[in-house]
């Protein structure tokens, strides 16, 4: 076996999923097809690497576009790791993923298995991510963001600045606990459970007028305002409605935000067959 990744197959041999081994935790769904484009995944508080996503693979049964796809889940234990620890480590591991394909995905002791290209480079990069994923998105661009501009746009331009960034109901202006969440808070059981959601700091960044928050907040909208080339920092949004996890608040910066009636903040970004419009906003920015 190839070392550093695990391989998943179907019925025709061909892979369907890859676990990386380096970074622990990713996974990459790569296409039967020549792929354009890399889309990577970031869940947020308690989710995982592929459960959040659930049914995105699918995609390639929908639209000629997730055909063209490879998908990138990133995995992250939410309860230990902090925000800029998993921003960095974005950042650090993408150009191991994009523009040319991860290889050791795309063989399997020496045998191609996903397809008959593997080293023709994507065209486009789509970074995708939901709740506090959205947070640890936006930290991530702004932190390569500002070291290019200081460093006087000498080095190559970051990779994450040259994305296309979707949110769903991103923790942008915090966590909020409402619906069940709010009963809870109003319960005697909230104080042991609130006691230990604050070991982790993710919990404690996505509390309200948290230093993170608005530190981020404050510094991408300035540098969108003042700076060229920092598109990537623009986001699009998708919102539950009602959502009960997170405040509703997008940055001065973002250019589109919309909401889906119906739909829970854990069920805002799972596509299926009555609910494509996962699949419809992450190709198109809108729905």
């Amino acid at each position: 076996m190839w070392r550093g990744c695990v391989y998943y197959l179907c019925m025709d041999s061909l892979p369907i999923a890859v676990r990386i081994d380096d970074p622990a935790g990713w996974w990459l769904y790569p296409s039967s097809t020549t792929a354009s484009r890399l889309v990577v995944f970031v869940h947020g508080f308690g989710g995982r690497a592929i459960s959040t996503w659930k049914n995105f693979a699918e995609g390639q049964q929908v639209s000629r576009w997730w055909m063209d796809s490879d998908l990138l889940f990133v995995g992250y234990d939410s309860k230990r790791d902090g925000i800029k620890g998993v921003a960095d480590r974005l950042r650090r591991n993408l150009p191991r993923f994009y523009p040319e394909p991860h290889q050791p995905a795309m063989s399997f002791n020496g045998v191609i298995s996903a397809r008959s290209d593997i080293s023709s480079p994507y065209k486009e990069l789509i970074v995708v991510a939901h709740s506090l994923g959205g947070l640890i998105v936006r930290h991530a661009l702004v932190d390569d963001a500002h070291e290019w501009i200081k460093l006087g746009r000498t080095d190559p331009k970051p990779l994450l600045l040259d994305s296309a960034v979707r949110l769903f109901s991103p923790a942008s202006a915090g966590f909020r606990g409402a619906g069940i969440l709010g009963a809870a808070r109003a319960s005697g059981f909230w104080p042991a459970l609130e006691m230990y959601l604050r070991r982790s700091s993710a919990y404690t960044d996505m509390q309200p007028g948290s230093t993170m928050l608005t530190d981020t907040r404050a510094r991408t909208e300035r540098l969108v305002d003042e700076e060229p080339d920092t598109e990537a920092l623009v986001a699009s949004i998708l919102w539950a409605s009602p959502d009960q996890v997170v405040i509703e608040g997008k940055y001065d910066s973002d250019v589109i935000s919309r909401s889906v009636e119906g739909q829970s903040h854990k069920s805002v970004c799972k596509p299926h067959i009555g609910y494509p419009v996962p699949w419809e906003f992450v190709e198109k920015g809108v729905y």
